[in-house]
């Protein structure tokens, strides 16, 4: 189960496909490029910029949920909008170059290709498409239909997050043959929450991202918590959001964690896209917590 996610009005959305799963109405997309610039998604507005000096800027963008960059610009010679579901956000021919997805999970990976999970009711797979617009399934399952989140690790292999609904939450690893196997599961959800996010299962898991040693980050959305899971499958809380705000995404840079938090509005509003509002926190390497940027209406 996800929370629910309003009609996109760019794009087909899943919800008649999907009429059993609800989605969020929040983006969970947060990546940070080699000089120190931070994008993230903007659901209600577009996409936000902070640039290396810390200034925040709004940048040019659908309103879409998912956004990564691609740090060698392989795609930057594409169209603005291409493969159905993508946009590219920075200039044709910019590098890097920054992309968002309007209705999947999506990731670039080291090979240079970008690959999202088709999460579509009967599909249930992992989409392989390189710069030239070749697409090729690189694994296929029905529990893939459930993924939320998916970035690349240090050994190539892309992570996912898979939420099965209930406390059913694990994290999967897919090899580049296609291979998938769990690396965690049973790490939220355990515990009450004090205050859960309106229709949102505690153990509910968006974006992650994974360090050069295997450790994961997961925004764990559901108990408003960031994990810290080793390759061993131990957790640890290293961000805990207090109501109204909800973790959707993390990214990595230079040591530290920086998380996509959302103020969830009022019930009446929820519905309201422009009334959830994004900031981004870092979680430096002693574990002191600032906040980067906060966006206001």
């Amino acid at each position: 189960m996800r929370p629910r996610l309003p009609f996109n009005p760019y794009v087909l959305t899943l919800c008649t496909a999907l009429a059993a799963v609800a989605f969020a109405h929040p983006g969970s997309g947060i990546a940070i490029d080699r000089a120190g610039q931070l994008y993230f998604t903007d659901t209600g507005r577009g996409i936000s910029m902070v640039d290396a000096k810390g200034k925040l800027n709004e940048f040019r963008g659908s309103r879409f949920h998912w956004l990564d960059i691609d740090p060698d610009g392989r795609f930057a010679d594409s169209e603005r909008s291409f493969g159905e579901w993508f946009e590219r956000v920075t200039p044709k021919g910019e590098r890097p170059c920054v992309v968002q997805c309007s209705d999947f999970p999506f990731t670039f990976a080291r090979d240079g290709n970008l690959y999202y999970a088709d999460t579509r009711e009967g599909r249930g797979r992992v989409v392989r498409r390189t710069p030239g617009g070749r697409e090729t399934v690189l694994a296929r399952d029905r529990a893939l239909e459930s993924i939320d989140g998916i970035t690349c690790g240090p050994d190539g292999s892309l992570y996912v997050t898979q939420n099965t609904g209930g406390d059913e939450t694990a994290i999967r690893k897919i090899t580049m043959d296609g291979v998938v196997s769990t690396i965690a599961s049973g790490f939220v959800g355990k515990e009450p929450v004090k205050d859960p996010p309106a229709d949102t299962p505690a153990a509910y898991c968006r974006g992650l991202a994974v360090d050069a040693d295997g450790v994961m980050y997961v925004a764990a959305t559901g108990s408003r918590r960031v994990l810290r899971i080793t390759p061993k499958g131990q957790a640890s809380t290293i961000l805990e959001s207090a109501g109204p705000w909800q973790p959707t995404g993390v990214a990595l840079f230079n040591g530290a964690v920086y998380v996509l938090e959302w103020r969830e509005p009022a019930a009446a509003q929820l519905e309201d896209r422009p009334a959830w509002l994004p900031r981004v926190r870092k979680v430096a390497r002693d574990g002191t917590v600032s906040t980067v940027a906060t966006v206001e209406r």
